[in-house]
């Protein structure tokens, strides 16, 4: 990509760069200089000065997930066979990228679940040629059973970037502890998805489906964070990091837990911090709006909104979950949990989620710094900088700008979100990944140089 794009705010936070009015030179992909002004010459310019008093557009290093699940694994595997898959690694990855994330962390729960180095090592090769940057997370236990740990050193030499049985938590807080143990010798997290399935199935009786039941109160994420955090103290070691909190008594466990000194690093998803029970409007079929753990109360989201805000909750992650139309349209106690995020997940943080306005660096922060903190560098992830000189990987988005969810096709695999229709604020416009366009916004960016001043 060649090109001047002027009148920008520019935020490189791992260095404190906050810089308004700045124009970006890109040539061959590298970024080349970042300015007050500099003069065009022969160069395309996209001109996003905003007009006075207006927000303008953002330049900041691309986001990176923590939480993407894909329904991609063997295709060899027979649910795959008769089924399909709802999210291949190739439309999640455009997904992404129209979100403006240039790195992805795959769950383990496909079909069969990645829990032994040969799966890694394919679900990783699955990645290698898509438009973002894409790693894989390998199971913490055997099938997701939480009975045998799985072979945790040779996951990681065959490019596990992190450890987690997400969509389950079934392993006792003994073979939590070794894990933590085991992945800290080859620098690895673990995350954990704090639901205690025990008190699930009691709540719900003996025919309880522990993934499906919408029978979830906050006890059983309270319970099930005070276990993680009880093995992180009997390991000594290791990073243990904590998967879409969602309640108020959570958040001051983790806080306590951090007080305490314990290494533990927690996320939030963009509709944990945007919406919450009862929906303004119930999303129809009402299975959309149905999602482990479920959207609580707004004690809960404001608690949440604050502890992302004070740094106490490190991450924003998407926990992205694509599922069949099938999954989703019928009765609401036996259809499948959860909601596609990657498009919509900038917009629900500016628009609902308490995260626009003099807010925006620090999201950013936790979409960019936050999740490489908890990967950690031994992952291979790069650093989310944007260095001169150097190929751009990076996001430009306009915060005040409002689309429609929906209105153009999704680039996902899948079609499940509460949001399909909603109105939203913050829209990306590009996404370069070592300094090729993964997403463009070409009404805003077209081919030809013009002046796109905002309203005009």
């Amino acid at each position: 990509m060649n090109c001047i794009i002027r009148g920008v705010r520019v935020l490189d936070l791992r260095v404190g760069l906050d810089a308004v009015g700045q124009d970006v030179w890109i040539s061959d992909g590298r970024i080349i200089a970042i300015y007050k002004h500099i003069g065009e010459g022969t160069l395309p310019v996209f001109d996003l000065t905003p007009p006075r008093g207006r927000v303008p557009c953002i330049l900041c290093p691309g986001f990176i997930d923590l939480h993407t699940h894909v329904r991609e694994a063997d295709p060899d595997g027979a649910d795959n066979q008769r089924e399909g898959v709802s999210e291949a690694i190739a439309s999640a990855a455009m997904a992404a990228a129209a979100g403006g994330f240039t790195a992805i962390l795959t769950m383990a729960d496909t079909r069969p679940p990645v829990d032994s180095p040969e799966r890694v090592a394919a679900q990783t090769f699955r990645g290698v040629d898509t438009p973002v940057d894409m790693f894989t997370a390998a199971a913490v236990t055997r099938n997701l059973e939480g009975d045998e740990l799985v072979d945790i050193a040779g996951c990681a030499r065959a490019g596990a970037a992190a450890f987690t049985d997400d969509s389950r938590n079934a392993a006792p807080p003994q073979l939590l502890s070794q894990a933590l143990v085991a992945a800290a010798k080859i620098g690895r997290p673990v995350m954990v998805h704090p639901e205690d399935e025990a008190l699930i199935a009691a709540a719900g009786g003996r025919a309880c489906n522990a993934a499906a039941t919408s029978i979830r109160p906050p006890i059983v994420e309270d319970r099930a964070v005070d276990f993680a955090i009880s093995a992180a103290v009997r390991a000594v070691a290791g990073r243990l990091h904590l998967q879409h909190l969602s309640t108020e008594l959570a958040v001051q466990r983790l806080r306590l837990a951090k007080a305490d000194g314990i290494p533990v690093t927690a996320e939030v998803t963009p509709h944990h911090l945007g919406m919450w029970l009862p929906l303004a409007d119930t999303p129809q079929p009402a299975s959309l709006g149905k999602v482990n753990p479920p959207l609580r109360q707004e004690r809960d989201r404001v608690a949440l909104i604050q502890a992302l805000r004070d740094g106490l909750i490190d991450v924003v992650a998407t926990d992205h979950s694509p599922h069949r139309d099938t999954a989703k349209t019928g009765d609401y106690e036996t259809s499948t949990p959860g909601f596609i995020g990657l498009e919509t997940a900038l917009s629900v943080c500016l628009t609902f989620g308490g995260m626009g306005g003099d807010w925006i660096p620090v999201l950013i922060e936790r979409l960019t710094t936050g999740p490489f903190n908890v990967l950690g560098e031994a992952a291979g992830l790069r650093e989310p900088r944007l260095r001169i000189g150097e190929a751009a990987t990076c996001v430009l988005f306009d915060p005040a700008a409002e689309w429609i969810v929906g209105e153009r096709p999704l680039l996902s695999g899948a079609r499940n979100t509460p949001l399909m229709g909603a109105k939203l604020s913050g829209k990306v416009l590009l996404t370069l990944i070592d300094g090729i366009a993964a997403y463009r916004d070409w009404e805003r960016l077209p081919d030809t140089a013009a002046k796109m001043v905002e309203g005009v």
